[in-house]
């Protein structure tokens, strides 16, 4: 089987790292290819600095000036364009490193969901274990081995939810989940047509429409019985994010991220009442009165302000 693992990576010069691991851990059971869009000038790109991983026969590689990026949902539409004639979709962040067999504890996942339900609309997502950088070699923070469990800390009045993922004992089967994490996700290749990414979300509401969308279309969502990735520990003030360290003017990234709360906006008010009431249903999340059931929350995390939610 292959797996067509979608890398967007904006000026990151973790980049290699994320490559270099998967390629050295997975293992000979399937077949990856590792489709990049990187959006950073030529001078730092993977290309120049790390050309014999472009040129693999197993990478299909893209690149912009970072200038004319459109953001995240944009970036991973547009290399989800370069899927062929793949089994999976696995899209990830491009500061991650992969423990061994990375691929065969996704597609066994995959498959175990897949054969309980029986179909093929199965996505397996989770959040991170997470590394740091040390003398420019990724050090993992911890090596056990761990599930997660999605739940939210906090509605605002944009109907942005925010995720947290609590690590917990690996499990014995895949459990249901109510939230999917775009950084760490895999489910079968006919998702891209079937639900796809939004070209017209920035940043926030991302997770949240992948979320919406996949349950819409009948897809089940799980977290994997094992976490098998770790994520950059100090990516919030990584340049990877649009925000650190701007290369376009702040108006700039202020329309952007307009038009992508109003593309949020208008996705939610086009979905039929029933899919929200359905969702609310099987997760405690009730987007039509903007409420947080208390099996859908989080005991981790206190939110910011305690009138951005209601139980």
């Amino acid at each position: 089987m292959k797996i067509f693992v979608s890398i967007c990576s904006y000026r990151d010069n973790l980049l290699h790292h994320t490559i270099e691991s998967l390629i050295k851990h997975k293992s000979n059971r399937h077949d990856a290819v590792y489709a990049i869009f990187e959006q950073n000038t030529a001078d730092k790109s993977l290309d120049t600095l790390f050309p014999e991983l472009v040129k693999r026969k197993d990478v299909r590689y893209k690149r912009i000036d970072p200038e004319y990026s459109e953001g995240v949902g944009w970036a991973r539409h547009i290399n989800g364009l370069q899927l062929t004639d793949e089994d999976f979709y696995y899209q990830i962040d491009s500061h991650m490193v992969f423990d061994t067999d990375w691929d065969r504890t996704l597609v066994n996942d995959y498959k175990e969901a897949a054969l309980k339900y029986d179909t093929n609309k199965v996505c397996i997502s989770s959040n991170c274990k997470n590394f740091e950088i040390i003398n420019g070699v990724p050090c993992l923070q911890h090596n056990r081995k761990v599930s997660t469990l999605a739940r939210f800390y906090q509605f605002d009045k944009n109907f942005w939810l925010f995720a947290h993922g609590e690590h917990l004992p690996a499990t014995e089967e895949v459990t249901p989940a109510i939230h999917v994490f775009a950084g760490n996700f895999f489910t079968h290749s006919d998702w891209v047509k079937n639900v796809g990414i939004n070209p017209n979300i920035f940043f926030h509401g991302e997770e949240q429409i992948m979320t919406l969308a996949s349950f819409a279309a009948g897809y089940k969502l799980f977290h994997g019985k094992e976490i098998c990735c770790y994520h950059y520990l100090g990516a919030n003030e990584h340049t990877s994010k649009q925000t650190i360290n701007p290369v376009v003017d702040e108006a700039i990234l202020k329309f952007r991220m307009m038009r992508s709360e109003a593309e949020f906006g208008s996705f939610l008010q086009n979905l039929d009442d029933s899919i929200l009431e359905n969702y609310k249903l099987y997760s405690g999340v009730d987007y039509i009165n903007r409420k947080l059931e208390k099996r859908a929350i989080t005991t981790k995390i206190k939110p910011s302000c305690e009138n951005d939610w209601e139980v």
